[in-house]
C-alpha cells in the first residue's frame, strides 16, 4: 500500500518511470531494479533520495562523502587519495561521456600493503565490478564488448612488468575512447571485427607498472598499516552491503549526468597535458557536487600528481640545452658534448651506455627521434662533426618548456 500522500502518487509514478528509462539506457541502476513496476514507493524514495511532502522531488543524495566514509572504515590511506578515489569511481559510472578516462594505479612498495582489501573495497562500490588477479588479450576485448565493466586488476606486477607486450599495449589503449579499439578475425570465416577496449580499470601492483600504464594512471600509493593505525575487517558480504550505496551512486550520476558531462573546469597547472586529462574527469565530478569538493579535488590533484623522471633522449636534451647556455657558445662537436656530459657527477652519463660512458654515436642515436643530426662543422683547419644550437631550438621549445 502506498505511503506516499494521495496527491502525490501520479508524481512519484511519473519520477518513478523518468529515472527507470534513464538508468536502464546507461546501465547504470543494478539490474533488479530495471523494468520492475512492482517496487514500492518507499523502494523509489531510497534510490531517488526521497519525495518531499506534497509531492516535490528531492534530488538524489550526493554519494561522496558516504563513500569517504566506507573507504575509510577498511583502508589506510590519505585524505588526498581517498577523495580522488571517490571521485574516480563516481566518474566511472559514465565513463562514456568522457573523452579521455584514466586507470586507478594502486602501488605498493611491498607486500602487506594493504592492495587487495583496497581493492576489494573499491570495486563494492563501482559500477559492475569485476576482480580478477589474471587475465588475457582476449578476455580484455571480449569483457569490454560484452558489459563493459569496472575492472580490478590484482597481482598485475606479476604478469605485466616485463610481460606481455601486447596485453599492455590492449590496456594502453583503453584511456582515451576514440582509440580504445582493436581489431580481430572472428567466427568461422575468420572475418575481421572490431572490439572496444573502453571501460575503466583499476590496477594493483608492488612497485611500478610500466611507464606507459603509470602515465594513464591517477597513482595511489599504498603504505603498511602501522601499529596504533585501525581499520575494519572487511565483511564477505561488503558487496551486498554496498548495494544501496552503489544505487545511490547511480541516482546521483543518472540526475547530473548531462551537467557533469557539459561542465567546464579549469584544471590547475600541475604536471603535463596527460596529467590534466586524466584528471578532467574527476574536476567534471567535484564541479558539480559543489564546494567543498572542487577544492578537495585540486588538493588531491596538486598532491598525487608526480612529475616523472624524464627518459634518457629528454635528459639528454636538457643536458645540451644546459651546456650551450653556459658556454655560451652556438656550436658544439660531438666530442666536446661527450666530455662535458661525463664530467657531470650527478648525470646518468657516465655508465648510460651499458655501465660505460656516452658515444658520440650514441647521443646522435638518442637526439634522431627529434630530427637532430650531426652536422659538419669547421674548427680552426678541422672539419669535425657536431651540433649547431640552431639545430636545437626546436626540439628545446616543444620538450623541454
Amino acid at each position: 500500500m502506498s505511503m506516499l500522500p494521495e496527491g502525490a502518487v501520479d508524481s512519484a509514478e511519473k519520477i518513478e518511470g523518468d529515472v527507470l528509462a534513464a538508468c536502464k539506457q546507461n546501465q547504470d541502476i543494478p539490474i533488479d531494479l530495471r523494468d520492475d513496476s512492482t517496487k514500492t514507493d518507499a523502494g523509489i524514495q531510497t534510490v531517488l533520495g526521497g519525495q518531499a511532502a506534497g509531492g516535490a522531488q528531492a534530488p538524489p543524495a550526493e554519494p561522496a562523502t558516504q563513500m569517504v566514509e566506507v573507504i575509510k572504515r577498511y583502508c589506510v590511506l590519505t585524505e588526498y587519495e581517498v577523495d580522488a578515489m571517490a571521485l574516480w569511481l563516481i566518474a566511472s559510472y559514465i565513463i562514456d561521456d568522457f573523452r579521455v578516462f584514466s586507470k586507478l594505479a594502486l602501488i605498493s612498495p611491498e607486500k602487506r600493503c594493504g592492495k587487495t582489501t583496497t581493492m576489494e573495497v573499491t570495486s563494492s562500490m563501482a559500477k559492475d565490478g569485476q576482480l580478477m588477479s589474471n587475465m588475457t588479450k582476449a578476455i580484455l576485448y571480449r569483457i569490454t564488448e560484452k558489459r563493459q565493466p569496472t575492472l580490478f586488476i590484482d597481482e598485475a606486477d606479476t604478469f605485466l612488468k616485463n610481460g606481455d607486450s601486447d596485453l599492455n599495449g590492449l590496456i594502453n589503449s583503453s584511456h582515451t575512447k576514440a582509440a580504445a579499439k582493436v581489431m580481430r578475425c572472428d567466427g568461422d570465416n575468420f572475418e575481421a571485427r572490431e572490439f572496444s577496449t573502453w571501460m575503466p580499470m583499476v590496477l594493483a601492483s608492488i612497485g611500478d607498472l610500466p611507464g606507459t600504464l603509470m602515465d594513464r594512471s591517477i597513482v595511489i600509493n599504498l603504505r603498511r598499516k602501522k601499529s596504533y593505525e585501525h581499520t575494519e575487517e572487511v565483511p564477505v558480504d561488503l558487496q551486498d552491503l554496498n548495494e544501496p550505496l552503489r544505487q545511490t551512486i547511480a541516482a546521483w550520476v543518472a540526475a547530473n549526468r548531462t551537467l557533469i558531462r557539459n561542465q567546464s573546469v579549469q584544471l590547475p597547472k600541475v604536471g603535463n597535458d596527460r596529467a590534466g586529462d586524466n584528471w578532467k574527469p574527476l574536476f567534471q565530478v567535484a564541479a558539480v557536487l559543489g564546494e567543498p569538493w572542487l577544492g578537495r579535488c585540486e588538493k588531491a590533484c596538486r598532491e598525487l600528481t608526480v612529475t616523472a623522471e624524464p627518459e634518457l633522449q629528454t635528459m639528454l636534451l636538457r643536458d645540451i640545452q644546459q651546456f650551450f647556455l653556459k658556454s655560451g657558445s652556438s656550436r658544439a662537436t660531438s666530442k666536446e658534448l661527450c666530455e662535458a656530459l661525463i664530467s657531470d657527477e650527478d648525470g646518468p652519463w657516465k655508465t648510460c651506455n651499458t655501465g660505460k660512458p656516452i658515444t658520440p654515436n650514441l647521443v646522435g642515436k638518442l637526439l634522431r627521434p627529434y630530427g637532430v643530426k650531426p652536422k659538419t662543422i669547421r674548427v680552426g683547419d678541422k672539419t669535425l662533426r657536431g651540433y649547431e644550437h640552431a639545430q636545437l631550438e626546436d626540439a628545446f621549445e616543444r620538450y623541454l618548456a
